[in-house]
């Protein structure tokens, strides 16, 4: 893998960019098949997946079913832990899901190195590459292919923030404050003494908050800012 094509990764602007940069990488390390996607919500409740992927329109419909893909190991994994790893039939058999490796198989899906960057609960760059091959089995030459597959997360992780993380709405550092306050269930009353402002005040601020989301309720805006990242 080259220095120039993380460099690449890193300076992408549009979906059609980052799947070819993201490719090259793919390619380099001998991975026809690839998908790179960015979560926004928290994993298990109601989590929104933007990504780029080089695969079969058959595969892609088959995938696309979230509570399904939430039986996948790989995915499962990948939006709990922080550890790049490897997977291959095995890997599908001791987490007692060999049926859905043999689900994918067909379709590419024999064989791969995934990882994932956590950059809050509520956010994370989640990415792997697969193959028909086998991997290599000598432990350092799989040592060196995950480490290989960090460093996307590592250049990459903001371009793809950029460009498939959703559209975030623009709340001023004050509105932030209060609707952290708001989340840990606290009332206008005792955040205008925390944070030494009126009552009335702190009211006007969270009525622009809830204009600025479109919601009707102060847990509906707690909600959609953890959504879109705007608290951590």
């Amino acid at each position: 893998m080259k220095q120039s094509y993380l460099d690449d990764l890193r300076q992408v602007n549009t979906r059609e960019e980052l799947l070819s940069a993201f490719m090259r990488i793919g390619t380099s390390m001998g991975f026809p098949l690839g998908t790179i996607a960015f979560r926004t919500g928290a994993y298990g409740k109601t989590p929104v997946f933007r990504g780029v992927t080089q695969t079969s329109p058959e595969w892609l419909q088959r995938s696309s079913n979230l509570s399904l893909a939430m039986t996948d190991p790989v995915f499962v994994r990948l939006n709990v832990s922080r550890e790049p790893f490897i997977y291959d039939a095995d890997f599908y058999a001791s987490n007692n899901a060999g049926p859905l490796w043999e689900v994918g198989a067909p379709y590419g899906y024999r064989n791969g190195v995934c990882a994932s960057f956590h950059i809050s609960p509520n956010r994370a760059l989640i990415w792997g590459f697969d193959t028909d091959e086998r991997l290599p089995v000598d432990e350092q030459r799989r040592m060196q292919l995950m480490a290989n597959n960090q460093l996307i997360g590592v250049f990459g992780c903001a371009a793809v923030e950029r460009v498939l993380g959703l559209e975030r709405p623009l709340l001023t550092e004050r509105q932030k404050e209060i609707l952290g306050y708001v989340r840990s269930g606290m009332s206008s009353w005792v955040i205008s003494n925390l944070i030494e402002i009126s009552e009335e005040t702190v009211n006007y601020h969270m009525k622009r908050v809830l204009s600025i989301l479109g919601v009707s309720t102060r847990v509906q805006a707690v909600d959609k800012a953890l959504a879109l990242g705007l608290l951590d």
